[in-house]
């Protein structure tokens, strides 16, 4: 769990009898001061079947500005593994981060894909 991670809270699912999938699209901020990555045009998804509980919109966006300038955006991979593991452990249900994110000073992009369980806590 990261230091970040009070921050994601959720609701309740009203509906937790209907399948429900659920993809939170975010677009990344800039996270690195340094680097200035990732660059505008980066998101963030988050799909996951809605259990008991949902992941809740406005949390997420502070969530993830927690992560600006903090020592995980050295690699996008950690990143991506850390909001990863973080959602799942908030819903309680696996979880799907996919990042597709653009890069300043370098001619390519990045895609990671990290599938996350709730760990026991």
């Amino acid at each position: 769990m990261s230091d970040a991670a009070p921050l994601l809270k959720t609701i309740a699912n009203a509906r937790p009898g209907l399948a429900t999938v659920v993809e939170h699209v975010l677009h990344l901020p800039e996270l690195c001061p340094a680097s200035h990555n990732p660059a505008p045009g980066s998101t963030l998804t988050l799909r996951y079947e809605a259990g008991e509980r949902l992941l809740e919109l406005f949390s997420l966006d502070t969530y993830v500005d927690a992560f600006v300038a903090h020592p995980v955006v050295r690699d996008m991979e950690l990143f991506v593994q850390t909001v990863a593991q973080d959602a799942a452990n908030a819903a309680g249900v696996e979880v799907t981060a996919l990042a597709d994110v653009r890069l300043n000073r370098v001619r390519q992009g990045q895609r990671v894909t990290v599938v996350a369980v709730p760990e026991l806590q």
